[in-house]
């Protein structure tokens, strides 16, 4: 049954990733696309991919942060686990990585799979945040210097930052009220069969603990610090390569290649296509028709992006779960046997 499921599941990804470049390519002669990537000055390349690989080793640092108020963990111990959990949003659809990385460190330090998943979905709540700031100052500039900017573009980040704004202040209230939410809780599970009430009892308050941090001002700064340094570097990354193609820094400015990588990224939390493959490349050529770049330049530039991105972390994730023993048949295997061990 599951692997007829997963059968299905592969089938309508694959029609969405062939739909999404079919829309992409068809108007784009592939003389064009070759003469863009011969022009494209390779060494761009070694600047851009050194600044993106900065971006995880502050993510790292970020993770170290973020589960001190429950362990102090090491940097050296939970870097290969956040490569691994990136390498699996990579491959894997719905951005599955999340939960392998909770599982590996839950097992690794020996702390609740759950307070881990809670500190992953702090990550992405303070991500969205870092993107918001850093989209917002991009709009502003474009403002400033009398540059029109789209009326589809303001009104998703609006909307992004109302949603991320109100996950923000729910999780911070569900801490700064835990007795509170715990009685929910209790309440809501109540309702539910008996069989079920202790495991969820146990993920629900393991769970709070995972966002222990929002309990300090300090470092709930310094988490969306680390954040916005990260995002930095990743949009730093798209204009060097923009400059590699000769985009940057007319018509593509520094504000603007920040632009495009906070809509493509907020565009890839929903979970979508592996490594949002078709989906980066249709957000990304979008929002470059607003500059006026050729649309073929636009589709080799933000490949060449997309395949930055791409690459070297999965690289990095499979050498790291290599270097531990593990497959990733192998961790889901066991997460399923520890479910089933859980409802029993």
């Amino acid at each position: 049954m599951l692997a007829q499921k997963r059968t299905w599941i592969g089938i309508v990804l694959l029609i969405l990733i062939v739909g999404a470049f079919y829309l992409l390519f068809r108007k784009v002669k592939f003389s064009d696309l070759a003469s863009d990537f011969s022009n494209f000055h390779l060494l761009w390349l070694i600047p851009a991919l050194s600044i993106y690989l900065v971006g995880y080793g502050i993510r790292g640092f970020r993770w170290v942060v973020l589960l001190s108020p429950i362990k102090k963990c090491k940097f050296k111990s939970l870097f290969p686990t956040l490569m691994i959990g990136f390498m699996a949003n990579n491959v894997l659809p719905a951005r599955a990585g999340e939960f392998i990385r909770a599982h590996l460190n839950g097992k690794k330090e020996g702390i609740s799979r759950s307070a881990s998943l809670g500190t992953i979905i702090l990550e992405r709540l303070f991500d969205g945040m870092a993107m918001l700031l850093i989209l917002g100052s991009s709009i502003y500039l474009r403002h400033s210097a009398s540059t029109p900017i789209s009326q589809n573009i303001e009104g998703p980040a609006r909307l992004a930052s109302y949603i991320f704004g109100t996950a923000f202040l729910g999780f911070f209230a569900m801490v700064l009220f835990k007795k509170q939410t715990i009685t929910i809780i209790n309440y809501l599970i109540s309702h539910l069969p008996k069989k079920h009430h202790a495991l969820l009892e146990n993920i629900a308050h393991t769970f709070l603990d995972g966002l222990q941090i929002l309990q300090n001002i300090k470092e709930s700064f310094l988490v969306l610090t680390a954040s916005v340094a990260a995002w930095t570097c990743e949009f730093t990354a798209f204009y060097l390569i923009g400059i590699g193609f000769q985009i940057a820094p007319e018509p593509l400015h520094f504000n603007s290649a920040a632009l495009v990588m906070a809509i493509t990224n907020l565009g890839l939390m929903v979970p979508s296509t592996p490594g949002g493959l078709g989906i980066f490349e249709g957000i990304g050529v979008t929002l470059l028709s607003i500059y006026p770049i050729a649309n073929h330049t636009a589709l080799a530039y933000i490949v060449s992006v997309h395949i930055l991105v791409w690459v070297p972390v999965t690289l990095l994730g499979y050498y790291f779960l290599h270097h531990e023993g593990l497959t990733l048949k192998g961790i889901e295997k066991e997460n399923q046997n520890n479910k089933r061990k859980a409802r029993k």
